[in-house]
């Protein structure tokens, strides 16, 4: 009988500490539950606030494309409709949400480099090209816009290793700087084996069917002025 009452004793204790041990256990496991429906709650809020930026910047944004697409207006009126919608470009620009904030740069800039401000346009392409969280093919058209913007005044090494990088990226991007690469190497001072260059990556050019025909055409117009130039 003692032998009896003593396992009835270690099993009763076996249990208590089985019972306690899954207290502890379940007690983790609710504020584990808890900390996630937290987190769950405030990923959700923010993803409603980010999308509803979102909602209203793309509006702005449409509402500035509205204002520069009025052919019809009279001129005062189309040239307060044009610094209304640079006014929006560069709101957006500044603060709206990644992705309306890259298009509304890219298209700001165009509209600086429409009104001869090279400076701002450089320096809003820039912006964008340095932007890792940008979409990489605005990326890659505002560095293309940095490095024609900068032919004339960028040392020409550091020309060429933005172009080499955008021909690296394939597609239509290849051709394009490839002619940019071409165009290096037929400056004034250019040596014979520069230009013997320029019109293999010209011949490229015109092959590729990455180009664009305005792209061909004027590759073309290049190599018959390296055809004059003998």
């Amino acid at each position: 009988m003692s032998d009896d009452l003593i396992k009835e004793v270690e099993e009763e204790q076996r249990l208590l500490r089985l019972r306690s041990i899954a207290l502890r256990v379940g007690g983790v496991f609710a504020v584990l539950l808890v900390l996630a429906g937290i987190a769950g709650g405030v990923w959700g809020w923010q993803q409603h606030r980010l999308h509803t930026a979102q909602a209203a910047a793309s509006d702005r944004y449409f509402e500035a494309m509205q204002l520069l697409g009025d052919l019809n207006s009279p001129p005062s009126t189309a040239s307060d409709a044009r610094q209304k919608a640079e006014g929006i470009f560069s709101d957006l620009a500044q603060s709206a949400p990644q992705g309306v904030r890259s298009y509304a740069a890219m298209y700001l800039a165009e509209l600086k480099e429409q009104d001869h401000d090279h400076q701002a346009a450089l320096a809003l392409w820039q912006k964008v090209a340095d932007d890792a969280a940008s979409d990489e093919s605005l990326r890659m058209m505002a560095q293309y816009r940095v490095l024609n913007a900068r032919m004339t005044t960028a040392p020409r090494e550091e020309l060429r290793r933005g172009y080499q990088a955008l021909v690296q990226t394939g597609g239509n991007w290849a051709p394009l700087a490839k002619e940019g690469l071409a165009v290096l190497d037929l400056r004034d001072d250019a040596k014979p084996e520069e230009r013997a260059e320029a019109r293999r990556l010209l011949l490229e050019v015109q092959a590729s069917p990455d180009s664009t025909d305005d792209l061909r055409q004027r590759a073309g117009m290049l190599l018959q002025t390296l055809g004059e130039a003998g």
